[in-house]
């Protein structure tokens, strides 16, 4: 049997509920959470799920079971329909690599940049400032995904653009794992 499979995400102002009532509506309407992902930033909430359904639906059914809860949590909602749920592209090995220093613009930009341009896949991010006020500390872990093929030069390529941002990178290879 076909399935069908959508990206919903919802952010909003955090608050005790919203993963709840989110789950209660896809329960009820007959979904099945396949992925999901949630964290908190700065006091918003924010949520992805992957869904499927038997059912084909619009974008605009969906956005409409949750009209309610929506209003109720001041929630925002986007829905993509997922046509395939397939990746073409290999890897090889996973790393996570952390980058600290002070806190500036362009550090997340500049290192994004760099793994895309050696078709290096960031499938988690997370950014944090620490520190004092008066001299922040930025922290930021990304885990990747290397392609097959890609020689282990990329590491000394990006420890040069970490120097020049003037942050301490560190990269290590992290095993992995299937269900």
């Amino acid at each position: 049997m076909k399935k069908n499979y959508y990206a919903l995400t919802f952010v909003s102002v955090d608050k005790p509920g919203i993963v709840a009532e989110v789950t209660r509506i896809l329960y009820e309407k007959g979904f099945n959470i396949e992925d999901s992902s949630s964290t908190l930033l700065r006091g918003f909430f924010s949520m992805i799920l992957i869904v499927s359904h038997e059912k084909s639906f619009s974008i605009e059914e969906i956005i409409a079971h949750f009209d309610d809860s929506c209003k109720k949590y001041d929630l925002s909602i986007s829905v993509k329909p997922i046509d395939n749920m397939s990746s073409t592209t290999k890897y090889d090995k996973t790393y996570i690599v952390s980058v600290y220093g002070s806190d500036k613009p362009g550090i997340v930009y500049k290192v994004a940049k760099f793994l895309s341009e050696k078709k290096i896949n960031i499938v988690d991010l997370q950014t944090k400032v620490a520190g004092k006020e008066d001299k922040p500390l930025y922290i930021m872990v990304l885990e990747v995904n290397v392609p097959s093929g890609l020689d282990e030069s990329w590491m000394l390529s990006l420890k040069k653009i970490s120097d020049e941002l003037g942050t301490d990178i560190n990269v290590r290879q992290i095993e992995t794992y299937e269900f």
